[in-house]
């Protein structure tokens, strides 16, 4: 087995002492976790606080030390129907989490690489990972440091110091929704299954083509909804980590994930992203619509289930320039910037079998990261250019100077019958210690305008 390998509760391999003599082993020796599991699970849970001290018992079980669960009692008592929840959903859960050993008999999942870049997961299976993340069962991630153990399980959300509250109550919302969808038998089972494609940098084609087509949107505040993730013929840009995965701050990346349970499982197989590699997720269900970001993040509604076979999620991250002093200098132009932003862009947009009809995006690496705005939208919308696909950017404030800027320069670029190439060159000739990259909507239109 590779030390890469991520070694499920149902493994021989995962062993434990039983601390609290659950099993009627009469040894000092660590036995299989699973045994204890089972005893842990068996009779199901009938209520909130013996879920709750399950969970404590995994817990201590398995670290030595229990978790607080404040803010998950509260949401289980306050936010959700407790009564259906034991009676009818969390029966079916845990049934589904005990099906472990049948639903993966090798005991481990692979991660994706290079080498073996595409898994393809059931429903059924996609369901047992985001329940055992739920039950946090599953060890540390094995390219994680010490610092980020728990980072492969949903603990962060139970405790009652949340830096967002109101986000954590919705991605809880979508997990329990989407509980009940699996209990009732909702979700469909089809042969395409829940695919994750780790796909590699291919090589950049040289484009003196004009840019494609570029549609701008304007919206009133951001959101996360059914109209915006380039359902069903597209993709839908996610800006993620290198350390793709969930949170519970509201960024971008963190309300998709939140948003879409079955899309959960991907941190358990995706190693950090490196500079020519993006996460293609195919298949999963949005079940919550989520306005704003931050503490402005709320819930719209639920999503009626459907099909969503065809929806497509590209992790894509984007470097991070926030630790430069931008009154100084323009890090989106230092040496081999552009071309990395460039590749990772392209990479994903050009993974479409077939090709992407559009690709939804906005404003990547541009908030928390410190990217420039314009600088990242002309490279994204040459890499949509050179993958032949319509970029569909979408503006998160209606009335925002860059959408008008952006909307004008991509006219004249469209008028003139700039190229991808020539766009490029402007960029990669720009000076980082120069003001003019601030305004790089101005200054590439003045060198193109100069030069035809």
């Amino acid at each position: 087995m590779s030390s890469s390998q991520l070694i499920l509760p149902s493994s021989p391999l995962s062993l434990c002492h039983d601390r609290f003599g659950l099993t009627d082993t009469d040894t000092d020796d660590p036995i299989p976790f699973w045994l204890i599991l089972c005893k842990i699970l068996t009779p199901t849970p009938e209520s909130t606080s013996q879920l709750l001290d399950a969970l404590d018992t995994i817990s201590v079980t398995l670290r030595g030390n229990s978790q607080p669960h404040a803010f998950l009692r509260r949401f289980l008592d306050t936010d959700w129907d407790t009564e259906s929840f034991f009676q009818r959903t969390w029966p079916a859960c845990s049934t589904i989490a005990l099906d472990m050993p049948l639903l993966f008999p090798s005991g481990y999942l692979e991660p994706l690489t290079a080498e073996r870049p595409t898994q393809t997961y059931s429903a059924r299976q996609i369901a047992c990972l985001v329940i055992h993340q739920f039950l946090c069962t599953l060890p540390k991630l094995p390219w994680t440091s010490d610092a980020e153990e728990n980072s492969q399980d949903l603990h962060i959300w139970y405790d009652d110091e949340q830096p967002h509250p109101v986000a954590v109550r919705v991605y809880l919302t979508a997990l329990f929704t989407f509980f009940e969808r699996v209990a009732s038998g909702e979700l469909s089972e089809d042969d395409d299954g829940i695919t994750f494609t780790l796909h590699c940098a291919p090589d950049l084609p040289i484009s003196s083509d004009p840019l494609h087509p570029l549609r701008i949107m304007e919206l009133d505040k951001p959101a996360v909804n059914s109209s915006l993730i380039g359902f069903p013929s597209g993709a839908c840009v996610i800006s993620a980590n290198r350390h793709i995965g969930f949170g519970r701050t509201a960024s971008q990346e963190e309300m998709h994930v939140g948003s879409t349970p079955q899309s959960l499982p991907a941190k358990l197989i995706t190693p950090p992203l490196r500079d020519g590699q993006v996460l293609v997720v195919r298949g999963c269900a949005l079940v919550v619509e989520m306005p704003g970001y931050g503490r402005d993040a709320g819930l719209t509604c639920i999503v009626p289930e459907s099909q969503w076979r065809q929806r497509t999620m590209l992790f894509m991250d984007a470097l991070e320039l926030d630790g430069y002093d931008t009154t100084v200098v323009t890090p989106d132009l230092l040496p081999g910037n552009v071309d990395r932003e460039l590749t990772k862009a392209y990479t994903a947009f050009s993974s479409g079998r077939p090709p992407y009809v559009n690709v939804v995006t906005g404003h990547w690496g541009c908030r928390a990261f410190g990217g420039n705005r314009e600088i990242k939208s002309l490279i994204q919308w040459c890499a949509a250019s050179m993958a032949g696909v319509v970029l569909d950017f979408v503006c998160e404030l209606r009335g925002d100077p860059f959408a008008d800027k952006f909307r004008r320069f991509s006219l004249d670029a469209q008028s003139r019958r700039w190229s991808v190439s020539d766009i490029l060159s402007v960029l990669r000739s720009m000076d980082p210690v120069d003001a003019v990259g601030r305004s790089a909507f101005e200054f590439v239109r003045e060198v193109l305008d100069k030069d035809s």
